[in-house]
């Protein structure tokens, strides 16, 4: 995934992102950070083809990249579906094969028979994740996607992103889970990005550094 001179502006003309050039490569994980507004979240809508804002300069997305997207907020298109019932039609898979896959996250028994609409946002995330997990991407995109779970949705979490050995994008401003998963990270601020080969503390002292100097 690759960004030159890419610009993208609100009505106003003011540009959220500002000749932003940067480039993620194949296996790489790559935490977004920067204080809110400050065009994370409108860059991973530009390269997933879903800004609608004006966008100039070029964003190229190799033929070979597959997507998976985990949103901050998760919604269904019928509520009132039984979880077992929404998950064998999403994957298309048999019951029993359905019931197996969701065990391996943290759904037992009745929990397969709560209505969708009912789950936490703990939940919700989990049979997203589950279901991102049966597709054929090589590349997953997370938009905040520690905030606010509980603690075994968060234990799925990172396990199943020790087994995924494909390009993991994502915006956090959780230091430990950024610490525990970037070998990049890539800060936006005030438009602009700057990167550095590292986790959150390789940020910091790289700032530190500059700060001192």
């Amino acid at each position: 995934i690759v960004a030159e001179d890419l610009s993208v502006s609100v009505p106003d003309g003011k540009n959220i992102l500002d000749d932003v050039n940067l480039e993620i490569c194949s296996g790489e994980r790559v935490a977004l950070i920067g204080n809110n507004g400050s065009g994370k979240s409108t860059f991973v809508k530009t390269i997933m083809g879903t800004q609608e804002l004006p966008v100039t300069g070029e964003v190229y997305v190799g033929p070979s990249v597959q997507i998976g997207y985990l949103p901050q907020i998760i919604t269904f298109p019928n509520g009132k579906q039984k979880l077992l019932e929404y998950f064998q039609n999403e994957i298309g898979v048999s019951e029993q094969r359905a019931r197996q896959i969701l065990a391996g996250f943290q759904f037992y028994k009745e929990d397969v028979n709560k209505r969708v609409e009912n789950l936490s946002g703990g939940e919700k995330i989990r049979v997203k994740l589950a279901e991102l997990l049966q597709q054929k991407i090589n590349t997953l995109i997370f938009d905040e996607p520690t905030n606010h779970i509980d603690i075994p949705t968060k234990e799925v979490l990172e396990d199943a992103i020790e087994d995924f050995d494909g390009t993991l994008i994502f915006v956090s401003h959780d230091r430990y889970f950024i610490n525990k998963f970037a070998d990049k990270t890539i800060e936006f601020n005030n438009g602009k990005t700057n990167t550095y080969l590292g986790n959150y503390d390789y940020y910091k002292e790289q700032k530190t550094k500059k700060i001192v100097r």
